[in-house]
């Protein structure tokens, strides 16, 4: 029976032992430094600015009417004064028509609002859907409106031709396209393919 209490008593002593250790050791008060110029890749750094470098970025959305809207980017870079848009870079985005038609957009550069779904994409940007393709420099997804706008060295290759024009509207459920250049004396340039 002794045994036994010695092996409680020598049990407690341990137990208030690490208890003191743990809580009131001097090694806490210790500063641990941090590298904060923690590199993402090559690209960037976290500063006081940026909120959030996320690789990989991911953003779903849909809306009433059935469209399904997937974007994608290597990186994205969120700031603290405006935490609700993406400065994204290396993006592609799919749209998915309730009809079936899939447009799919990819450019070096995209700022996505994350309240409006509405997507400003920039530098070297190829749409396709079917059989079509745009090149162009600029384009102006806003799905709040249903509308894509495409500007600054627009080239449309389709199978049943070649059009060359500043700025081209396009509504996504109704399937128009409205052509146009910015100076009235200039003319859209059209090729058929035989």
């Amino acid at each position: 029976m002794k045994k036994n209490k010695i092996i409680q008593l020598s049990l407690v002593i341990v137990g208030i032992i690490l208890f003191f250790f743990t809580y009131y050791s001097s090694d806490k008060d210790k500063i641990v430094d941090i590298d904060k110029n923690i590199l993402i890749g090559d690209d960037s750094k976290l500063t006081e600015e940026i909120s959030n470098i996320i690789e990989n970025a991911n953003y779903v959305g849909t809306d009433n009417r059935g469209t399904f809207f997937e974007l994608n980017a290597n990186l994205a870079k969120v700031f603290f004064d405006k935490p609700n848009i993406s400065n994204m870079k290396i993006v592609s985005a799919v749209i998915s028509l309730s009809d079936g038609r899939e447009i799919n957009i990819k450019s070096d550069y995209a700022i996505y609002d994350k309240l409006t779904n509405n997507t400003n994409f920039m530098g070297n940007i190829l749409v396709t859907e079917s059989n079509n393709q745009i090149t162009c420099d600029n384009l102006d997804l806003i799905m709040s409106e249903n509308l894509i706008k495409i500007f600054n060295n627009v080239t449309y290759n389709g199978e049943k031709g070649l059009i060359k024009s500043d700025e081209v509207h396009i509504d996504i459920f109704k399937n128009e396209a409205i052509l146009f250049m910015k100076n009235s004396n200039d003319k859209v340039k059209v090729k058929y393919k035989n």
